[in-house]
């Protein structure tokens, strides 16, 4: 009976928002309502449902905005990730931790060349999900109402006002204020809900009723641009749209009160105001988790668990080393991005890191200085320079028993400097045993022979930007032989066009750090990571400005700033995809 009663209750919120005519038949079905519904003229819900999105004030073509940026086509539709669903129910009910009652919810499907979990066109609600979307509201609302009442007590900040509760959770819940026409649905199934419960009463019984309905609308589960007033060739977003998009970029999760309120004060079309309001947020832990994130899945840390030096070789080598890297790596972000205010040639370069009594030996230091917490550390500038000579990056990409120059050169290639290598051909053989040579030379043997298959694309591309890592072995940790051999990272390595010779991986990475490629693929990343899809041709302009910047060594945050506060990001295109 209350599943039809919420079903309802979606259907008549779809119908009072007037703005939900763009989701797919299946999303539709799945959420409750009927295909194409759309008897609203396309506002965002921002006032009493009259606003069509035309207003000046509603988005910014303005000061800090470059007329060559424009938006790429996208959806209007960003239904939540799974982590975001996770992140918003707990700043919601404002708890300490999240749920994790997203345990109910299938896998998203990872989408091929794409490697975050935000692809806003990829991501859909079919059946599975949206009844682990029901099993998760369900969990939330007795969680806040009856496992845990203080949680109610925390949300409700006007105690035995229902249309102050609606419109205050609601506000929070759909980041935007309700129509008059939204309120008044939930309020016409306020006095039946305890009917619908045999543990809840009276004014506690509405408000777990309002949390599962709130909790399973589109509204909730999508983040819907619904402005429509076109201006400068382009469609402003309105503030509340922005400050969703600023919240779910920097925060992975919603708008607090301070950036709704600046929304609701129009205070987000203009440069000024999301300047201020990013700069605010990115001081903010929560922006540090997100941004976390993005260098997790860039520099592919989850890889770090795979981890295993064969422990007959490498006895003293923690067995734990993948996730003892991951800590590392979560650890030098942050403090370089957010304690330092760093830029991302800091990242390429500084040979601080962190390490515990565990890690400090692969690095040449004294365990014995360190406990089984993790301590700042200053490394062997002649060895150590930045991120990709930290235990991570080689660790992930070697055999048991050697370096694997040929999945780190294809890592920097394709990751770091945006390049394309082509598949494999078909049965490649296993790396061969180094014996009475090199792995260096084991590795040209197998994959540089003169008209083979492998070697266009080993000899000029791949292996060049391996083997300058030749002198950190399969622990992560220097050396200067091989098999007896002395090591040699000496190659050749392309960039902007151009031959350059490297001695070795502190090399490789100072011409990184003054390389456009490697800026602009970083900004890629970010604009990418932005707006939860991949890379267009549009893109292109704004890429190259904050990759300037970037080279220029400012800070990432200041990049950021940028990017939040260029045209493409506070407007869509007046083209949508599907």
């Amino acid at each position: 009976m209350r599943g039809s009663i919420l079903g309802n209750l979606t259907v008549a919120v779809l119908l009072s928002s007037g703005c939900y005519g763009g989701l797919t038949a299946e999303d539709n079905a799945a959420s409750g309502g009927t295909d194409g519904v759309d008897d609203g003229d396309g506002g965002d819900g921002n006032d009493d449902g009259d606003d069509d999105g035309d207003d000046e004030a509603e988005g910014g073509v303005d000061e800090g905005s470059n007329p060559e940026e424009l938006p790429a086509p996208n959806t209007r539709f960003y239904r939540l990730t799974h982590a975001q669903w996770e992140n918003t129910v707990r700043d919601l009910l404002q708890l300490t931790d999240v749920t994790g009652f997203s345990v109910e919810f299938r896998p998203d499907a990872e989408e091929s060349g794409y490697i975050y979990a935000n692809n806003a066109q990829a991501t859909e609600v079919d059946s599975a999900l949206w009844a682990g979307y029901q099993r998760a509201a369900t969990s939330t609302a007795t969680l806040a109402i009856v496992t845990d009442p203080s949680i109610m007590d925390t949300i409700v900040t006007t105690p035995g006002d229902p249309e102050a509760f609606i419109r205050d959770f609601g506000r929070r819940a759909f980041r935007r204020s309700l129509t008059d026409a939204e309120v008044a649905v939930y309020m016409g199934a306020w006095s039946d809900a305890p009917s619908y419960y045999t543990d809840s009463v009276g004014f506690e019984a509405g408000v777990r009723l309002t949390l599962e309905s709130m909790l399973q609308s589109p509204m909730f589960l999508y983040r819907i641009e619904a402005s429509e007033g076109e201006a400068g060739g382009v469609i402003p977003l309105s503030d509340y749209e922005v400050a969703s998009r600023l919240s779910y970029f920097l925060w992975d999760s919603m708008p607090d009160d301070e950036l709704l309120d600046a929304a609701a004060a129009d205070m987000l079309g203009e440069y000024e105001g999301v300047a201020e309001q990013a700069a605010r947020m990115l001081d903010n832990p929560k922006a540090a988790n997100a941004v976390e994130q993005f260098h997790y899945a860039l520099h592919n840390v989850k890889h770090f668990e795979s981890a295993a030096p064969n422990a007959a070789i490498y006895p003293d080598a923690p067995a734990d080393l993948g996730l003892l890297a991951q800590e590392e790596h979560s650890r030098f972000v942050q403090d370089v991005i957010f304690e330092q205010n760093g830029s991302y040639i800091d990242l390429l370069t500084s040979n601080e890191t962190f390490v515990n009594a565990e890690t400090a030996a692969l690095y040449g230091l004294d365990a014995s200085n360190y406990g089984p917490e993790f301590e700042k550390a200053t490394l062997d500038a002649s060895q150590r320079r930045g991120i990709f000579t930290q235990l991570g990056f080689l660790v992930s990409n070697a055999t048991g028993v050697q370096p694997d120059p040929i999945h780190r050169g294809v890592f920097m290639v394709k990751r770091i400097a945006c390049g394309q290598i082509p598949a494999p051909p078909d049965n490649v053989p296993d790396l061969p045993a180094a014996e009475g040579q090199t792995n260096r030379e084991a590795i040209v043997a197998l994959t540089e022979q003169p008209g083979s298959d492998c070697s266009g694309c080993h000899s000029t591309v791949i292996n060049p930007w391996g083997f300058p890592f030749e002198n950190y072995d399969s622990t992560g940790a220097w050396r200067d032989l091989d098999n007896g051999f002395t090591v040699d990272p000496a190659t050749n390595v392309v960039l902007g066009g151009v031959e350059v010779p490297v001695a070795n991986a502190l090399e490789l990475i100072d011409v990184m750090v003054t390389s456009d490629e490697v800026h602009n693929c970083y900004a890629d990343n970010w604009v990418q990571f932005a707006n939860g899809r991949p890379r267009a041709a549009e893109d292109g302009p704004l890429i190259q400005r904050l990759a300037g910047l970037s080279k220029e060594d400012n800070s990432v945050k200041d990049v950021l700033i940028e990017l939040v506060t260029s045209r493409p990001f506070r407007a869509r295109s007046t083209q949508e995809v599907d």
